[in-house]
C-alpha cells in the first residue's frame, strides 16, 4: 500500500484537460451515433406517451479540448440550451406556461435511466492508471486535508461520471443531497474544510459563469408528446438532468450549510463559524449567478 502524501493543490481548474475516456468514440459521439428515446411502436392516437428506455452503448458525454466544461456538451444541438421560457420569447411554441407533472415524471426517469446506464458504461469501461488509483484510495483512508483534496480533484477531472465524490464533499460539510437525508458525523473545522473545497469546485470548475442554472421541469419536454416526428437525443436528455442534480445540490449547500451553522449558538468558536459560513456564500453569490 503507498504512503500516503500531502496534497496540497486545489482542484484543477477545467481548462481543456482530455482524461482516457474522453479521446475515445469523440466523433461518435458528436454525429450523434447513439439511439434516442422515442415512442414506441405500439403508441396509439390517444397520446405520446408510451415512451420506452433503449439503452445506450457507448459514452454519450465526453469532455474535450472543444468542450472543456460539461455545461459546453452538445451545444450544438437541437434543444440543447432550449427552455419553455425562451421557445415563448422567439414566437416557437404553443400557449404553456409549464409542463404537466405526469410529463416531467416521466422524461425525469428516463433520464434516471439514462444516467444509470452512462454511469455503468464509464465504470466498466474505466482503466484507472497508478495516480488515478492513489486519487481514489486517498479519498477513503488518507488524513483529512488530502481526502478532501482528493475529492475535489476527482470531481473537477470527470464531474458527470464522478458525482459521487461531490456527494462525499457534501456529506463532510453536513449536507444531505439527494435520497439521503441523514448525513455523517461532522464539525466545525471538517465542515469549513469541505466547504471551501465545494466554494472553488461551485466557482470555477461545476456552474456556467453567464448564466443560472436550469431545472427539469423548465425544459420543453411536451414538444416531444404526441408528435411523433420529434424525438429526444438521449444525450441531451442527460445533460438536462446531471444539471438539475448539480442545482439541487448546490441549492442544499447554500441552505444547509448556512442555516446549520447560523443555528449554532455558544463559544466563540461557533462565532467564527458564522461568520465564515457568511464569508462561503457571499462569495458564491457574488461569483457566480445563482
Amino acid at each position: 500500500m503507498p504512503e500516503y502524501k500531502e496534497v496540497n493543490e486545489k482542484a484543477p481548474r477545467r481548462r481543456g484537460r482530455k482524461g482516457k475516456n474522453q479521446q475515445k468514440e469523440i466523433k461518435n459521439s458528436q454525429h450523434e451515433e447513439n439511439p434516442t428515446l422515442e415512442s414506441s411502436s405500439s403508441a396509439t392516437n390517444s397520446g405520446y406517451h408510451d415512451t420506452t428506455f433503449k439503452p445506450h452503448h457507448t459514452l454519450l458525454i465526453n469532455l474535450t479540448e472543444d468542450t472543456p466544461t460539461w455545461h459546453e456538451c452538445g451545444r450544438n444541438n437541437q434543444y440543447r440550451n432550449d427552455t419553455i421560457s425562451s421557445l415563448k420569447q422567439n414566437g416557437n411554441t404553443k400557449n404553456m406556461k409549464s409542463n404537466p407533472s405526469h410529463i416531467v415524471s416521466k422524461y425525469r426517469s428516463l433520464a434516471d435511466q439514462t444516467y444509470q446506464q452512462e454511469i455503468s458504461i464509464f465504470r466498466s469501461s474505466s482503466n484507472y492508471d497508478k495516480d488515478e488509483q492513489w486519487v481514489e484510495n486517498t479519498m477513503k483512508r488518507g488524513t483529512l486535508k488530502d481526502r478532501i483534496a482528493a475529492m475535489s480533484v476527482v470531481v473537477s477531472s470527470n464531474p458527470v461520471h464522478k458525482l459521487y465524490a461531490l456527494d462525499m464533499l457534501l456529506n463532510l460539510a453536513g449536507v444531505a443531497t439527494g435520497n439521503n437525508t441523514h448525513t455523517g458525523q461532522t464539525n466545525d473545522r471538517v465542515s469549513h474544510m469541505a466547504s471551501e473545497a465545494l466554494t472553488d469546485l461551485f466557482t470555477n470548475t461545476l456552474l456556467p459563469s453567464n448564466r443560472k442554472l436550469i431545472g427539469f421541469q423548465s425544459r420543453p419536454l411536451y414538444l416531444f408528446e404526441n408528435n411523433q416526428k420529434l424525438s429526444i437525443s438521449p444525450r441531451i436528455l442527460l445533460l438536462w438532468r446531471y444539471e438539475e442534480m448539480l442545482k439541487n445540490r448546490y441549492s442544499a449547500f447554500i441552505t444547509q450549510y448556512l442555516g446549520r451553522t447560523l443555528a449554532q449558538s455558544g463559544t466563540s468558536s461557533l462565532d467564527l463559524s458564522k461568520v465564515n459560513a457568511l464569508r462561503t456564500v457571499c462569495s458564491l453569490l457574488k461569483e457566480i449567478p445563482e
